[in-house]
Formats: C-alpha cells, sequence, structure tokens
C-alpha cells in the first residue's frame, strides 16, 4: 500500500493514500483556454513521478529532465515486506536510490522492490521488476494503453508473455522455453536470410550448387590423381601445347570482338553527344512567298506543323534505339572482357606448366594443383556440411515448438480451474460494467508463441469499449497476483484510460474498483479532471473515494510540481 508522495519543490502538492479509491484531481478553469489539455497541471507527471520512485528511467521527454528540476528530490513512502518504509530519489543522482535513508545503486534498488513488492528471487527465470511494475503504472507516452496485453507500441507477445505469466501465475518456465525457441529460429531465419545476400550467400553457397561444385572437384582430382599414377611427361606437354593454342585462337577471337563493339559504341556515343538535329526551318518559305506578295493558306501552314511534329518523332525514336543498341554494347563488351580475362589466366597457368624446366618440375606442379584441389574440396565440404546443419537445426526448431505448444496446452488444461476464475473474474467486471449487453471473455490459448492472452468485450471495437478492457484486464491481473502472492496491493492509472468514456461507464468503472478494493484488500489510484468526476458523482453520488491530491489552475502554483511550464 502507499502512503505518501512528497518533494523538497516548494509548491509540490504533497499526495496522501489510503486504502481503497484514491483521485488526484485537476481543477480546470470554468472557462477554459487556449492553453487547456496536455499535462499542464500534472496528471500523467502525477503517475510518471510514482514510477520514477519505483525505479524507472528518466529517458528524453520525461518531465524530470527540465532544468527546474534539476535540484528536486522526491520521496515515496509504501509498505514494503511488511512494515512501511521511504524510499527517495534525487534527480542530480539517478544512479542510487534511497530506502529509509540508506542509499544503494539503482540495479540493487530495483532488485529490492522486486522481492518486497512482487516476491521475486531473481533466479530461474523470472521476469524482470520494471516489465511486471509497467503493468501496474502504465506510461501513456510509451503507448501503454494501446492495448491490454502491451506497456509500450509494439511490444513483441514474446517480451510481454515471461511478465503476463508470472502476474497470471502461469508456468513462466514454460514460457522461458518458447522465448528460447523463438531465439533461435529468428537467428535461423536471419542466417537464411543472410545465406541468400550477394556476399555472405556467395561465400556460404546453396546446397545444390555446393553439391554439384564437389563432384566437379572430385572428377578434377581423380583425373589429377591418374595422371600422377601414369605420368608421361610428353603426353602431358603435347596436351598443354594443344590447350594453349586453342585458348590463344579464342583469345584473338575475343580481342576481334572487342574491337569491333568498342568501335560501335564509340560511334554511337558520337552520335549521342551531338545536338538535336536541327529541325527543318520553314520560316524561310515564309518569307519569300511574302516578299513576292503571296499569302500562305492556313491548309499549308498546318501542313508545315504536322511535318515538324512527324520530324520530331522520327528523331526522337532513333535517339531511343542508340541508347538501347549502346547499352546493348556495353553489356557484350564486359562479358566479353570477363570471358578474355578468365581464358588468359588459363592461358598464363598453362604456359607456366610448360615452361617447367623437366620432368621432376612437371611432376611437382601436378602434386601442387591436386593439393590446390583437395584444399578448394575440403572448403566446399565443410560449408555443405554447414548448410546441412542449418536445416537439421531448423527441422529441430520445428520440433520442439511443437512439442513446446502442446505442452502449453497440456498445461492449461492441467490449470482450467484456475484459467476459468481468472476468465469468470474478467467477465464480471465487464458485468458490472455493460451487463448483458456486451458479452466479455479472457481467453488463454495455447500458441507456438506460448500462452496468448485475449480479452474481449463484445459489440463495437469503440474507443471506449477497448479501454474499459484494458481496465478490466488490468484489474483482473491485479486482483490475480495479489492472491497469488506475485504482485503489490496496488494499481494506478492515468485520466487517459477515460478519456473516450462516458460519464455513466467512468461512474461504473470506479464504483466498480471501490467496491474490488474493499473486497480484496486493494488500493486503487487514478488521476481525473474535475469537470468529469463530477459528472461521475452524479451517476454514482454515494461513491467511496479519497483525493489524495488536488491540482488546480486558479493559481499559478496550483499543477503537481508548484510551477507552470
Amino acid at each position: 500500500m502507499l502512503y505518501e508522495l512528497k518533494s523538497n519543490l516548494p509548491g509540490f502538492k504533497t499526495a496522501r493514500f489510503r486504502d481503497g479509491l484514491n483521485i488526484a484531481i485537476a481543477r480546470r478553469s470554468p472557462t477554459p483556454t487556449a492553453e487547456d489539455g496536455g499535462d499542464r497541471l500534472g496528471k500523467t507527471s502525477f503517475v510518471r513521478l510514482l514510477d520514477f520512485l519505483l525505479g524507472s528511467d528518466v529517458r528524453l521527454g520525461h518531465p524530470l529532465r527540465r532544468t527546474e528540476f534539476a535540484h528536486a528530490e522526491f520521496g515515496l513512502t509504501l509498505d514494503l515486506f511488511g512494515q512501511p518504509r521511504t524510499i527517495g530519489r534525487s534527480v542530480e543522482n539517478l544512479a542510487y536510490a534511497q530506502v529509509n535513508g540508506a542509499g544503494m545503486r539503482i540495479s540493487k534498488f530495483r532488485a529490492y522492490l522486486g522481492k518486497g513488492l512482487f516476491g521475486l528471487t531473481e533466479g530461474g527465470n523470472e521476469p524482470s521488476f520494471r516489465s511486471l511494475m509497467a503493468y501496474y503504472l502504465r506510461d501513456v507516452t510509451a503507448g501503454g494503453f494501446v492495448s491490454p496485453t502491451e506497456t509500450y507500441r509494439k511490444q513483441r507477445a514474446a517480451d510481454a508473455q515471461p511478465a503476463l505469466a508470472y502476474l497470471f501465475a502461469l508456468d513462466v518456465d514454460l514460457v522461458a522455453k518458447v522465448r528460447e525457441v523463438g531465439e533461435t529460429d529468428k537467428n535461423l531465419r536471419e542466417l537464411r536470410r543472410a545465406a541468400k545476400d550477394s556476399i555472405v550467400g556467395m561465400t556460404l553457397g546453396r546446397a545444390n550448387d555446393l553439391d554439384a561444385q564437389i563432384r566437379t572437384l572430385q572428377i578434377q582430382r581423380d583425373d589429377l590423381a591418374r595422371e600422377i599414377t601414369e605420368f608421361h611427361v610428353a603426353d602431358r606437354y603435347a596436351r598443354h601445347r594443344a590447350q594453349v593454342d586453342e585458348l590463344s585462337r579464342r583469345i584473338r577471337d575475343i580481342n576481334d570482338r572487342l574491337v569491333l563493339l568498342e568501335g560501335g559504341a564509340k560511334d554511337i556515343e558520337k552520335a549521342l553527344s551531338q545536338d538535336e538535329e536541327s529541325l527543318p526551318d520553314r520560316d524561310y518559305l515564309r518569307d519569300v512567298f511574302e516578299q513576292v506578295g503571296i499569302v500562305l493558306p492556313d491548309l499549308v501552314t498546318r501542313r508545315f506543323d504536322e511535318v515538324e511534329a512527324f520530324h520530331h518523332s522520327i528523331v526522337a525514336n532513333r535517339r531511343r534505339y542508340l541508347e538501347a543498341e549502346h547499352a546493348r554494347r556495353l553489356r557484350e563488351i564486359s562479358q566479353e572482357r570477363e570471358d578474355l580475362g578468365g581464358l588468359d589466366r588459363e592461358r598464363a597457368e598453362l604456359m607456366r606448366l610448360l615452361e617447367a624446366g623437366g620432368a621432376f618440375e612437371t611432376y611437382s606442379e601436378l602434386q601442387r594443383q591436386i593439393s590446390v584441389v583437395d584444399g578448394r574440396l575440403s572448403e566446399l565440404m565443410e560449408r555443405r556440411a554447414i548448410v546441412d546443419r542449418w536445416g537439421n537445426a531448423n527441422r529441430h526448431v520445428q520440433l520442439r515448438s511443437a512439442e513446446l505448444a502442446l505442452q502449453i496446452s497440456s498445461d492449461l488444461h492441467d490449470r482450467r480451474d484456475h484459467i476459468a476464475d481468472i476468465s469468470r473474474l474478467y467477465a464480471s467486471f465487464a458485468y458490472r460494467l455493460y451487463g448483458d449487453r456486451r458479452p466479455a471473455a479472457l481467453t488463454i490459448e495455447a500458441k507456438r508463441s506460448g500462452y496468448k492472452f485475449v480479452p474481449t468485450i463484445g459489440g463495437g471495437a469503440t474507443k471506449d469499449v477497448q479501454g474499459m478492457a484494458l481496465f478490466c484486464f488490468d484489474l483482473c491481473m491485479a486482483v490475480t497476483a495479489k492472491r497469488a502472492g506475485h504482485g503489490p496491493d496496488f494499481l494506478v492509472h492515468d485520466s487517459h484510460l477515460f478519456e473516450h468514456v462516458d460519464a455513466r461507464q467512468v461512474a461504473g468503472a470506479l464504483d466498480l474498483v471501490a467496491d474490488t478494493c474493499r473486497k480484496e484488500g486493494l488500493q486503487y489510484i487514478t488521476t481525473i479532471d474535475s469537470d468529469r468526476l463530477a459528472d461521475a458523482l452524479r451517476e454514482r453520488p454515494d461513491l467511496d473515494y479519497q483525493l489524495c491530491a488536488e491540482m488546480t489552475e486558479e493559481r499559478e502554483d496550483g499543477s503537481l510540481f508548484g510551477i507552470r511550464y
């Protein structure tokens, strides 16, 4: 339970809490101004300040990053380990916190709170303290109210599941195994994508291509080994000479083709570089006829225009043809040069062998070639083994994933009474709000990705219904976690939760949470505008609540921190 929120800031609005429903009210001016809205009075900052004192970071955009709070200190008194304790943090020293005046590093402080509020032992597959706390103090600036099962925008199900499984008293070890398999599968997918990359894929290769290269090299090696066994120098030289002659002929042919291709490409470039051919000048004709006193009829002028347009079309078509022909020749030149380089290297290797000093050198060269082939074969076979291991790993991941899905399904079946209690509790909360008009359910399904939480309230998926679905989900979570000894006895909501909800539903939600707090020994804290609270009280005049803090626009120092910014 929380007792008091305070600060050394002179105008800070100290908040005092009791059990049950606590409301931090923001009294708005009867005549709204252009400055109204946002967080001018500090409603959202109120929640974020509580979160700060419970170990959150001060990231970019956090109100405590303002220079006005550079020397501010804050304190929160709450129950920890069965007795009230006061924790404190200062903006000047964010890496440390205090508990009853004793300092500790923030990492140790979070572990301390995790043990005191959630019963964490820092062992096994438990979720982190901050991932759990995020469901009790949702951050609207991070997208905490977008989905009941997410505490920030686009949160992966794998990241949310450890906390949800723990809070709803499910098997966190199963979730950890699913997450491990998921990470392995993700890594394999990344490796497969990398293998298709133009560089990495070229290095590793594909199974079929590797098999083909291995078979070709094995045949080449067998030929070299046979030549070494049946070594005949003269035959070897004759074969090399014939090969050199053939390669020289092919090189000459390519050079001849390159001369023609390059010459044609230069001619086309020259043609393209010249200005577009000048159009026929028809103005001189008009001048001649005018000098002799003849006026050209409109029909003749139109014919001149048609001829000029036709000429433009011919010039444009010719240019497109030249550009296409130039590109084709450049491609052919590139290919011919690549072929020429390969043939030249092959001929150089044969010439080096022919220039060897005799039989011993030739025999040594054969030995060197077979060593090169052996090294290449070894490399390819190792790469082929890696590809096989990838395939086996992928099959193992798929099998393991299916096994875990079956285990989760079996686990949910074994916990069917517990799951039914959770769903019944959620449905009862929604029924208090909507009656039988909107059937509701919180189902927990077994998926390959782990437990899937599906909170629903029937009818249209309007923003007010979505807000109340999140409200019922959080309240169900807080009750379930407290009963299991997996969560604290308080829950905090920003006023943004009720932003799109009408007065009747706001009144119903506040009455529901006040009643639930009495029955379950919980404490609920929320911020709300004064006009919204007044509308709700007209619907529920007997609402049991306490004003824990009051912010107002009537004074310059009426905001939470006592200053306007």
